[in-house]
């Protein structure tokens, strides 16, 4: 895989909440700098974003996922231009959002014991991106908490989610679908979703499924080392992702 940056800038943008603006932010995650460091123009909703009629912004669980990628609210995300934590220093081009990431916040990795309902959200969302080619989505995995009912369950969703032979994407053929395992990243320092040599890994080589990386005992948001981890794994692989789609 070819991690060479786009040519020329691509419109970006994120759906997220407050771990997702931590990552955009600059001296946190520094996830928005990365990214117009390698052309990419960053967008995005928070609390708050709401198109006309719907107030979408907030709702961000699993959950609500189904109640986004429809035809009455994706056209205000893809048309979308303002930021709510990063400021782009590269200027914007014209058109829509072409790549859209989106993620729930860490409370969504609390699956309980069974995660067929979260798989049939999820697999509930394929027939709205299969139709809509033209854009590449990217889902980024719920991170994990310090403390999780079953964590195992939610090492067995992530994993699911990710596992393009046996997994979500399995039957999925559009090719405009990719998964990012924020999960994985942030559960141990000798875990990965990364390229390596050109090549895509996915590396669980610790056993832990709970969050490594906390800001604190009693806050869950991931810290700048794991925000930063992230970063540094991710914008490679947007890079391959990009021109695996595009044909590049």
């Amino acid at each position: 895989m070819n991690a060479t940056p786009p040519a020329s800038t691509v419109k970006l943008i994120f759906i997220h909440h407050s771990t997702g603006e931590y990552w955009l932010e600059t001296g946190y995650g520094d996830l928005g700098t990365a990214l117009n460091a390698n052309n990419y123009f960053v967008s995005d909703t928070n609390y708050g974003w709401s198109d006309p009629g719907y107030d979408q912004g907030s709702s961000t669980d699993t959950v609500n996922w189904p109640d986004w990628f429809r035809n009455e609210v994706m056209p205000f995300v893809f048309a979308e231009n303002t930021n709510s934590c990063y400021t782009n220093t590269i200027s914007e081009p014209a058109g829509e959002n072409e790549v859209i990431m989106f993620k729930s916040c860490y409370p969504n990795s609390e699956v309980g014991s069974d995660i067929t309902d979260e798989q049939a959200i999820y697999n509930g969302l394929l027939a709205y991106m299969a139709a809509h080619t033209d854009k590449l989505f990217i889902l980024i995995v719920p991170p994990p908490m310090q403390i999780i009912s079953d964590p195992a369950a939610t090492r067995q969703l992530s994993s699911w989610l990710f596992d393009k032979q046996y997994g979500w994407l399995k039957n999925y053929t559009a090719g405009n679908v990719y998964v990012y395992d924020y999960y994985n990243v942030l559960t141990h320092p000798d875990n990965h979703h990364r390229l390596v040599n050109g090549v895509e890994t996915h590396e669980v080589n610790n056993a832990q499924n709970t969050l490594y990386y906390p800001t604190n005992s009693g806050d869950d948001h991931p810290s700048v080392e794991g925000q930063q981890k992230a970063t540094s794994e991710f914008v490679p692989l947007l890079n391959a992702w990009y021109r695996q789609w595009k044909g590049l």
